[in-house]
């Protein structure tokens, strides 16, 4: 109630991650210094930090205005607050999230980001581009677009945008991310939706802060950051939790939005401000020899599950291909295309345990995977790109197919 009403927030979400919040502070005092300087700004620390992690920050917070004072160039000409969230145990991702939608709406903030302190990439230059769009050009929602390697974020390229985006009628390529920006305006409507206590939404509520935004009252966009660091950890270190939190949330708000898309053939472009894509050479790891064995055991050992998901005609072609030697194999498009929609319409139908289902989708992500790396492992930039467009009109082309077994009467099986 001191701050008063703001221009700007910034909120900083993730826990666990004290001891990087102050280049965090720092990185958004810089970016509203350089960006922002006539605007009323506060950041919200949701990340429930311990009173002597709070009591750190502040000081880096006092050290950084005394720094202002003596290059004034750089300062700010409003006072930046700083608002600590007092938590005695670690907040989830959703209720630091909605602790920052109800700063938002408390202090009527015009434009709001949502940044992880754990994120090395993080930049005054980057906090602007996620901010700028939602305060100058009235965005509702600014998703970031990262350069990446070519084999980097491959879950996001052959499954969550294309699907999202076929589903919704709306292509946001990173569903998932550390960073993002949005309207004091969706803020307000995102905190209004009885969706709090859903464990979806505790766990993982970027995904579906992103599609709520691609109703057709709001407005999106995406804005090129540049290179995102590549993360050290292995192709499938954790790959069944991964699986669980992104894929399973995606079924969720298939499931629970589906008014919107059911009967909507909507299909809109999304503003990209800066490159709507990019690639770098930088090295990556990844053993195409181990990623088919998991994939031929993870079918195998699975076989009676798959039976009850998938339609007996992709049944079939799976099972057909498992016993292809690893030179002859391929996981085409369109077969595919086909298995992510038998598992989302056998979700809905709750044809079994629905972490089950998702976790089984996994060695199946990976037959697919491996067939990818095969096919473009010498490919160009442009050559990547036209892979995506044709996996994106795959899956629309198929999304009758997707209505047929959604709405379709079907026996549960226990």
């Amino acid at each position: 109630m001191d701050v008063g009403e703001v221009d700007l927030l910034v909120g900083i979400s993730s826990h666990d991650h004290a001891r990087t919040t102050s280049h965090a502070l720092r990185a958004i005092e810089r970016s509203v210094q350089q960006h922002f300087t006539r605007q009323r700004a506060v950041i919200i620390n949701a990340c429930g930090e311990e009173k002597e992690s709070r009591n750190k920050s502040a000081a880096r917070l006092r050290i950084l205005a005394e720094e202002n004072l003596r290059f004034p160039k750089l300062a700010a000409l409003r006072t930046i607050h700083q608002v600590n969230v007092d938590s005695s145990v670690p907040p989830s991702a959703g209720s630091a999230l909605h602790t920052i939608l109800a700063a938002a709406d408390l202090l009527r903030a015009r434009a709001c980001a949502v940044l992880s302190p754990g994120s090395a990439d993080l930049t005054p230059d980057w906090i602007a581009k996620l901010l700028a769009p939602a305060y100058q050009d009235n965005f509702d929602f600014v998703a970031p677009i990262y350069a990446r390697h070519k084999f980097q974020g491959l879950l996001a390229r052959n499954l969550l945008y294309p699907m999202s985006r076929a589903i919704f009628g709306c292509g946001i390529r990173e569903l998932y991310s550390d960073e993002w920006g949005f309207s004091g305006r969706l803020a307000a409507a995102c905190l209004n939706q009885d969706v709090w206590n859903e464990e979806h939404i505790r766990a993982r509520p970027e995904a579906w802060m992103a599609i709520s935004a691609m109703a057709p009252d709001f407005r999106c966009c995406q804005s090129f950051l540049g290179p995102k660091m590549q993360s050290t950890a292995g192709y499938d270190t954790n790959i069944v939790e991964v699986f669980r939190q992104a894929v399973g949330n995606l079924f969720w708000c298939i499931e629970s939005r589906q008014s919107s898309w059911l009967e909507s053939d909507r299909s809109e472009l999304v503003h990209t401000i800066g490159p709507d894509h990019e690639l770098t050479s930088e090295t990556t790891r990844l053993n195409r020899h181990r990623i088919f064995e998991l994939f031929q055991s993870g079918v195998t050992e699975l076989e009676p599950m798959l039976g009850s998901i998938l339609d007996p005609e992709t049944h079939a072609e799976i099972k057909s291909a498992v016993a292809l030697e690893e030179s002859k194999f391929r996981f085409g498009p369109e077969l595919w295309v086909r298995t992510l929609y038998d598992f989302a319409a056998s979700y809905h139908h709750a044809v079994i345990n629905r972490d089950h289902l998702v976790q089984a989708l996994v060695p199946l992500y990976r037959g697919m995977t491996f067939s990818f790396l095969i096919e473009y492992a010498d490919s160009s930039t442009a050559e990547m790109e036209a892979g995506s467009d044709r996996l994106c009109g795959e899956f629309a082309r198929q999304k009758p197919y997707f209505r047929e077994k959604w709405k379709a009467m079907i026996e549960v099986k226990s």
